[in-house]
């Protein structure tokens, strides 16, 4: 068969002489892929044949069974002649070689070849044959021709591992667009979201129709820059089905790889799909599509950002064609510079060096100006920095996905969002995004797109979900705290609100800790501002994950997450559904951490929990335990732990462990200073038994104290929950906007958010928990003079202590507070609260 000649292609900013069938337009003749599928069968039968001759021959050949007289007899001896090894070889031995041999050939032949021939064109055949030097649109699409004329079959079937983060990217797309673009029914994105994650190779195709009733009318487009072969818009139809779309318009430069995904989509019969062979910074939306009133909603670039030689151009050209309610992704590999300004992306020289060296073979440049250009002219929506790790455990291909939208869709400050609940301002940009009252709405009441929130929360702009409640904050503190230390709070909120008196009025500032309390605040009062305070940004990374729970989830998907500690396919579930309510450092910590069991069991205190398990294990107290923590009355609670739990668990060598002060402070959190006053009172021992003995005589495991029942059995029980756990709390939490709105997370120390965040006499409620007990006398002199500015008279701060009579009450007394004792745990009052960890609670009241 003669050979094809190469197909070229002019490129312009119209439709290039293009293929016509079923909507698909495409340029060049693309001649190397018209092989039918039976020709490619007939070819696989004969190779199999040939293949299975071969290795009959082979094994024949390495045996005795060939007589010694027949012509395969002389060529045995003519080898074993020739090559002694073979002649003191076992036959066994010969067997196996020759069959290892032939079984390569075998899988080199058949389903190897895709692999043999990706390594030909990218290793071998490069080296070979001269480039192309020149920069404009000629010279590069003949170089990029050049390197897959040869590959363009396999070239989707060789890039699934090597191309990372193609279908996260895709999922994220989705899931912002689903926030502007509702067009499909959530039982609809969930079925094929589910089919998807399990089976990305297998789409529903055609798609589905729009199904939701209140989709917009507008027309939109999706343009995929440098999309090749066309898989990532076929993928995309499990995430955001294509026919959402009005048109579809895939642009590469490249006509073998167009020509792959013509034939894609004409199988597929997707009549709003075109092929568009061309150059992409010359790009303009054909004229009998009507782009007057035809909107970019969606933009995506992967793996081709790195390849194209003058990108400055095409980014611009890109800043002004996307809507503004519109998204742009990009997934591809990076390099970082020599100092990055964000921890998460930095990567070693010898990272930086051997990549950018390796892949400028191919024509793609990992210079990171490409990446900062891209965020300086979008706002970045979404970010995630990661290893493919090619070939374990060396190879390490560093890659990037980002989600960005344009940049002027600016996102509102809280203080214009409280002017907007307060009813006073009148703030253009408030006015702009501002959203019907936040009041329960009748269940026929549908809002508007822009305030949807996917049909829970409402949102008052757009793409900025994920900025909503967390603060903006110093980068620097990322390479500090690799984790969190608690995934629950561990203060009882309950006895909180007994003393407080909250009331909806209330502009509170807490720690944020496990974000437990927060919520509680929050759906059992509703508070008018909650600044919610810590330095570790993965504690306000695990409240921003409960937070887009709660603004994304149904009850029993949160309840699966929060309530047993684990959902199926979480990685999926955060991509699709929790990503839009993340701000992009949240979103790339529980990327990072997406793999875990057991949500209780992760952070710090999770290897605390870690360990009493596995005492429960090493001592056979499963049973007891769970006969403890199902226990119907408080006496058969009480007998237990008695008579089968406590001897094992208060110890000698237990108690040795949690006299460590490693394992006080990488475990539980306690930092020497607090044990220091911990051990001034009593012994180890003595603060133990008095800790948990009086919460065993005094709380019913298994209907009121949830914060033992979870370490113990690893989960919740639902009849025995935070106040966000239950229906009603959750409920209240996602009808009413205004008790989510409030919310403020701070990534800083208290001094500083007070500083910076608060107007002097603003605050009514303050809760320093017990962290007070870890400072110097200079520090809590700073903080509490602080507070004392920022708390409005008649305000009142509440604090914890370890110690009875804390050191610091002293300084509040000269600050102006009346200091008065709520609980102290000694006599016979041992015990205080369902934590009863804390020795003392304490208020001051500003004077």
């Amino acid at each position: 068969m003669p050979k094809d000649p190469a197909p070229t292609v002019t490129p312009r900013t119209a439709i290039i002489g293009a293929h016509q069938g079923n909507g698909v337009s495409v340029g060049g003749t693309g001649g190397k892929l018209s092989r039918s599928g039976s020709s490619s069968k007939s070819g696989s039968i004969l190779s199999g044949r040939l293949a299975a001759i071969i290795l009959v021959a082979a094994v024949l050949l390495a045996t005795d069974w060939i007589p010694a007289k027949s012509y395969l007899g002389s060529v045995k001896r003519h080898l074993s002649d020739s090559y002694t090894a073979i002649r003191y070889l076992p036959t066994g031995f010969q067997v196996v070689a020759f069959g290892s041999i032939l079984v390569a050939g075998f899988f080199t032949i058949t389903a190897g070849k895709p692999y043999v021939v990706f390594a030909w064109n990218c290793f071998i055949k490069p080296f070979l044959k001269k480039k192309p030097t020149g920069i404009d649109s000629d010279e590069h699409q003949k170089r990029l021709e050049q390197f897959y004329e040869g590959q363009a079959e396999v070239y989707d079937v060789t890039r699934k591992r090597l191309l990372r983060g193609r279908s996260t990217m895709l999922r994220l797309c989705g899931a912002q667009l689903q926030q502007v673009y509702p067009a499909a029914s959530e039982n609809d994105v969930a079925a094929k979201t589910e089919l998807f994650s399990k089976q990305p190779s297998v789409l529903p195709s055609p798609p589905s129709s729009p199904t939701f009733p209140n989709a917009p009318s507008k027309r939109t487009a999706w343009i995929d820059v440098g999309g090749g072969t066309g898989e990532n818009i076929e993928k995309m139809n499990a995430t955001f089905p294509i026919s959402n779309f009005t048109r579809v318009y895939l642009v590469d430069i490249t006509p073998s790889l167009c020509e792959v995904a013509r034939q894609r989509f004409q199988r597929l019969g997707w009549n709003n799909v075109r092929v568009l062979c061309m150059d992409a910074s010359k790009f303009a939306i054909p004229e009998e599509d009507g782009p007057e009133d035809l909107e970019i909603a969606l933009i995506t670039m992967s793996y081709s950002l790195s390849m194209i030689e003058t990108f400055y151009p095409l980014i611009d050209r890109l800043a002004q064609v996307l809507s503004p309610n519109g998204i742009f992704g990009i997934a591809d590999f990076y390099v970082s510079q020599k100092r990055s300004a964000d921890p998460s992306r930095q990567l070693s020289w010898l990272m930086r060096w051997f990549w950018s060296i390796w892949f400028d073979f191919d024509n793609v440049y990992l210079h990171p100006c490409r990446r900062e250009y891209l965020e300086h002219k979008f706002k970045t929506v979404k970010s995630f920095n990661g290893k493919n790790k090619f070939i374990k455990p060396f190879v390490k291909i560093p890659y990037y996905v980002w989600i960005g939208a344009k940049q002027e869709q600016t996102i509102p400050t809280f203080k214009l969002e409280a002017a907007a609940l307060n009813g006073s301002g009148s703030d253009s940009e408030s006015e702009l995004y501002k959203c019907p009252p936040e009041v329960p709405l009748p269940a026929e009441k549908v809002l508007p797109v822009a305030c949807q929130g996917n049909g829970h929360v409402l949102s008052d702009h757009i793409h900025g979900h994920g900025y909503r409640w967390r603060q903006p904050f110093d980068p620097k503190l990322l390479s500090r705290f690799s984790t969190y230390i608690y995934a629950f709070a561990w203060e009882d909120p309950r006895v909180d609100l007994e003393f407080m008196e909250l009331t909806p009025n209330d502009r509170m500032l807490v720690i944020t800790s496990g974000g437990c309390n927060v919520l509680e605040y929050a759906a059992k009062v509703g508070p008018a501002r909650i600044h919610a305070v810590d330095l570790n940004p993965c504690q306000n990374n695990m409240l921003e994950l409960k937070l887009a729970g709660i603004s994304s989830l149904e009850f029993s998907e949160f309840w699966k997450l929060f309530g047993e500690g684990h959902i199926p396919n979480f990685e999926s579930v955060l991509d699709t559904k929790l990503s839009p309510f993340l701000s992009p450092s949240a979103f790339s910590f529980w990327k990072e951490n997406a793999g875990f069991s057991n949500l209780f069991q992760t952070g710090c205190s999770g290897l605390a929990i870690r360990v009493f398990q596995f005492v429960i294990k090493l001592r056979g107290l499963r049973d007891a335990v769970r006969r403890m923590c199902s226990a119907v009355t408080l006496d058969e609670q009480k007998q237990i732990w008695k008579e089968e739990i406590r001897p094992h668990f208060l110890s000698t060598w237990l108690i040795t462990l949690l006299n460590n002060d490693r394992f006080l402070w990488g475990a539980l959190g306690v930092p020497p200073a607090q044990m220091q006053m911990l051990i001034e009172e009593g012994t180890a021992y003595e603060y133990i038994v008095n800790t948990f003995d009086p919460v065993i005589e005094n709380t019913h495991l298994r209907t009121d104290n949830y914060f033992y029942y979870l370490p113990l059995m690893l989960k919740y029980n639902p009849r025995n929950v935070p106040a966000y756990l239950s229906k009603e709390g959750y409920r209240a939490l996602q009808t009413q906007p205004a008790r989510l709105n409030a919310i403020k997370i701070h990534t800083d120390v208290i001094v500083s958010v007070l500083e910076r965040e608060c107007e002097d006499g603003e605050l009514t409620r303050i809760i320093l928990m017990d962290h007070l007990d870890w400072f110097s006398h200079e520090d809590a002199e700073a903080e509490i003079g602080m507070v004392a500015r920022k708390c409005a008279t008649g305000g009142r701060v509440y604090w914890r202590s370890a110690g009875k009579r804390p050191w610091y009450n002293i300084i509040f007394e000269q600050k102006g507070f009346d200091v008065k004792p709520l609980q102290i745990r000694e006599g016979s009052t041992m015990y205080i609260d369902r934590v009863n960890m804390y020795a003392s609670l304490w208020c001051g009241i500003k004077l």
